[in-house]
């Protein structure tokens, strides 16, 4: 007899067929837009910068400022961009692949979605490394270890 999905494992695979959609076209947009939004990233922050400089109160505080934006600039070129757009789309392919895996009860599918969710984590530490990194990572750590033990939760209902 053939095991029916549960009515939570459906709407967590619905959840996951939208986020990784969206994810994978986001993948690509920023992929193909990746010269156009260093550029526009790199005036805005130095834009900030003479702003900071302009109204900081004290020294110091402007000082700690230009080293965060100077961090996040120089970490933000065409190549960290286009890298991060390339293992945010495998990530979005993996955690997709999983989902559709689970929505056929298949316990493969969890851990596909499992290393989905782990490249999608480690991928931006690895490419943008210190602050920019642990930034881009923290959002995708939150909501992927949601849904990690949400599929965990349902691993019982596969095979």
């Amino acid at each position: 007899m053939d095991k029916i999905r549960p009515t939570f494992l459906t709407v967590l695979c619905i959840l996951t067929f939208i986020g990784s959609g969206f994810a994978i076209y986001s993948a690509i947009t920023s992929y193909t837009t990746a010269d156009v939004t260093a550029g526009m990233t790199k005036d805005a922050l130095n834009n900030a910068m003479d702003e900071i400089e302009n109204e900081a109160e004290t020294e110091k505080g402007a000082e700690f400022a230009n080293k965060i934006i100077g961090a996040v600039s120089g970490s933000l070129t065409v190549e960290t961009i286009r890298n991060s757009a390339l293992a945010s789309g495998i990530s979005a392919i993996l955690t997709l692949i999983g989902a559709i895996l689970m929505w056929g009860l298949d316990k493969k599918g969890f851990w596909l979605y499992v290393i989905g969710t782990a490249v999608g984590v480690v991928a931006p530490i690895i490419i943008y490394g210190g602050f920019v990194g642990a930034i881009s990572s923290s959002g995708v750590a939150f909501i992927g270890v949601i849904f990690c033990v949400l599929y965990g939760v349902n691993l019982k209902h596969m095979r």
